[in-house]
């Protein structure tokens, strides 16, 4: 439907408005800044990505600190230490969990990480603890496995009642460590 065709503005029996408008008239009438503004001798922002992230005193100092967080993040990254990855008596803790149907799987892997060779037969034991959003236990799982080669892998399901995280107390020789993994839903 053609709107413009449709006749508004006045009363019945009287002639419709008329709305003039000249542009460079009200222009010309305008202040000074803004005839500026229109002709383009107005100030400009500064071109280019670069230019514009520092021209300003305030925009350095958010560049700047934009950088020092990232650095610090990145550093953080390669240095802290991960939750679900430890070393343990010179072998490798590795723990990760999944949730796939009703069923949350969960996956304990020892790889000997040092350039000495453990001795086989040493017992890498594991408690592995599923926990809910509560941090209330929902079941234990109990392993122990002999070191035959430079790795073993411990796997368990649990049934799925909002495991949220798992949890792993690995002793190996004389060390105890606790591994934590989040649950990835699938």
């Amino acid at each position: 439907m053609d709107f413009n065709a449709i006749d508004e503005g006045h009363e019945d029996g009287e002639e419709a408005l008329h709305y003039y408008f000249n542009h460079e008239e009200r222009i010309k009438h305008a202040p000074q800044n803004v005839q500026d503004f229109y002709n383009g001798a107005g100030p400009q922002p500064p071109k280019g990505i670069l230019k514009s992230l520092t021209a300003t005193k305030a925009n350095r100092f958010g560049l700047f600190a934009i950088a020092i967080f990232c650095a610090f993040i990145y550093a953080y990254s390669l240095i802290g230490e991960k939750s679900y990855q430890k070393k343990i008596g010179g072998v490798e803790m590795t723990l990760a969990a999944f949730s796939y149907g009703d069923d949350v799987y969960v996956s304990m892997s020892a790889k000997n990480a040092s350039a000495e060779k453990i001795p086989y037969g040493a017992v890498v034991s594991a408690i592995i603890t599923a926990i809910d959003n509560q941090n209330a236990v929902i079941a234990t799982y109990n392993e122990a496995h002999a070191l035959e080669s430079d790795d073993i892998i411990i796997r368990t399901k649990f049934t799925d009642y909002d495991i949220v995280h798992v949890q792993a107390e690995v002793t190996f020789g004389k060390e105890t460590k606790t591994l934590t993994a989040k649950v990835i839903k699938q």
